[in-house]
């Protein structure tokens, strides 16, 4: 383990020593808990560092995403999608640890259940999408093919 100690500019009153809130008025403050007055706090980061990839004894597949749901490595039967063969969807434990990624496993729903961030990289693509509602109310959930068909071309027009 390694460790790294230093001091830094107090991340609660930045650097003042004081602390000005709701109850401080009219040029009042108090001394900031966090530094006790000083401006400063000890900032200690503990890290191993790395000489390579971990093994992980129990897991047989490996997939890019479970968007939410419980899966496992067999047959499963997913309410309002089906069954799906996870045995053949994503990649074996020692094709990702050769280096291959899996890819998502589509059936599983759209891609903002995948991958948000990347849909949000792809611009006009989210906003054709139920933000703040559940994905499921979507006009398009149960045609979402064409939604991957978008997200993989990174098309900004309606699927």
């Amino acid at each position: 383990m390694t460790k790294i100690e230093l001091d830094i500019e107090c991340k609660a009153c930045g650097g003042t020593g004081i602390y000005v809130g709701l109850a401080e008025r009219n040029g009042a403050a108090v001394v900031c808990y966090t530094c006790g007055g000083t401006g400063k706090q000890k900032y200690v980061f503990e890290y191993t560092p790395f000489t390579s990839q971990q093994f992980a004894a129990d897991v047989k597949r490996v997939y890019a995403s479970g968007m939410g749901y419980v899966i496992t490595p067999d047959k499963l039967d997913f309410e309002n999608i089906g069954e799906i063969d996870m045995s053949q969807e994503g990649v074996s434990y020692a094709e990702f640890r050769e280096g291959c990624m899996p890819f998502h496993v589509e059936d599983l729903g759209c891609p903002m259940l995948a991958d948000q961030c990347a849909c949000h990289k792809i611009e006009g693509f989210t906003e054709q999408c139920p933000m703040g509602r559940l994905l499921t109310s979507c006009e398009q959930y149960s045609d979402k093919a064409k939604c991957w068909e978008r997200f993989h071309a990174g098309d900004k027009t309606n699927a």
